[in-house]
């Protein structure tokens, strides 16, 4: 015997529920990123960066040391325990952009208009960078390229004309080895940082203040090398992911996602393998518009603002 359900009920079971999986993912990792951000501001507020990095050493040896002794008794599962937990307290911190917990790094910069950051990496490229000095003279925008050495050396004239048309150059390392600068040593950073910024100095005449790590990984030596050099950490708070294949509409919807005043824009200049050349200028176009369109302007705040920046955010 078939039974008829009451409307309401076939309407119950043909709804969809109101939370998906992928709700309570992100609603999980939201909630996981601000307690791990309370914990890291926390530790600013309490130690220098020289201390927290020297913290993290002492309890990572600990820790190290523990697994140690359990693997050497036989404890195998706690050994691997311990040795995870060793290695976390270093690689948490390192591969999670922008992460302040070894050193201070500039994500926004306080102001009272409505103004956003702009800058641009991995130049001066010469299939990208005519393009985009062309695009920001038109839209009268200005901006912070965070140029790589050895691109600074093999074409000097788009580095001086970067300068000559009012926009800022620093440092983004002389080789720009995204795929291992994570693991860098004090001297390997030493010197990619320290060429740079002589390549910089040779070409344009200006000596460099501000650093930006490469994808945004820095481990404790790479800002113990920074920190020594009396230069800028600076990192981004709006990124599109434009530093792999993309939709340019994709990039300036995430960008313009969460975007307040005082955020730091992120895009990119390299060549990509399969997008048309001219595709980074095209972006940058359709940002600015959209960013008129928003009422937002672009500005390169100056070194005494970021300096308050970064009292503020250690209070």
């Amino acid at each position: 015997m078939s039974i008829a359900l009451p409307n309401i009920c076939r309407a119950h079971f043909h709804t969809k529920p109101i939370y998906q999986p992928t709700d309570f993912i992100e609603r999980g990792w939201g909630i996981f990123s601000f307690w791990i951000g309370s914990r890291v501001n926390s530790l600013r507020v309490m130690l220098t960066p020289k201390q927290r990095r020297g913290m993290a050493c002492i309890l990572s040896a600990s820790l190290g040391g523990n697994a140690l002794r359990y693997a050497l008794t036989g404890s195998n599962q706690k050994a691997h325990a311990f040795a995870l937990a060793a290695s976390s307290l270093f690689l948490i911190p390192t591969l999670w952009r922008n992460c302040p917990l070894f050193g201070d790094i500039i994500t926004t910069f306080e102001t009272s208009k409505r103004e956003v950051w702009l800058t641009i990496d991995d130049g001066p490229n010469p299939e990208e960078t005519p393009a985009i000095l062309d695009i920001l003279k038109e839209q009268k925008a200005r901006a912070t390229f965070f140029a790589i050495g050895r691109n600074v050396l093999r074409w000097p004239h788009l580095a001086r004309l970067i300068v000559e048309n009012g926009h800022q150059i620093q440092n983004h390392t002389f080789s720009h080895n995204a795929s291992f600068f994570w693991g860098a040593s004090s001297t390997f950073a030493q010197k990619e940082i320290s060429l740079c910024n002589e390549a910089i100095l040779s070409v344009t005449g200006i000596e460099p203040y501000q650093f930006r790590v490469p994808v945004g990984f820095a481990n404790p030596f790479v800002h113990g090398v920074v920190e020594r050099k009396n230069l800028q950490m600076v990192g981004w708070s709006a990124s599109g992911n434009d530093g792999i294949r993309h939709n340019p509409k994709n990039v300036i919807q995430r960008i313009c996602k969460t975007l307040t005043p005082g955020k730091i824009i992120l895009l990119h200049e390299s060549s990509l393998h399969g997008q048309q050349r001219g595709n980074r200028a095209h972006t940058l176009r359709n940002l600015l518009l959209r960013l008129e369109s928003e009422g937002y302007q672009t500005a390169i705040p100056s070194w005494w603002v970021v300096v308050i920046c970064f009292a503020c955010s250690n209070d």
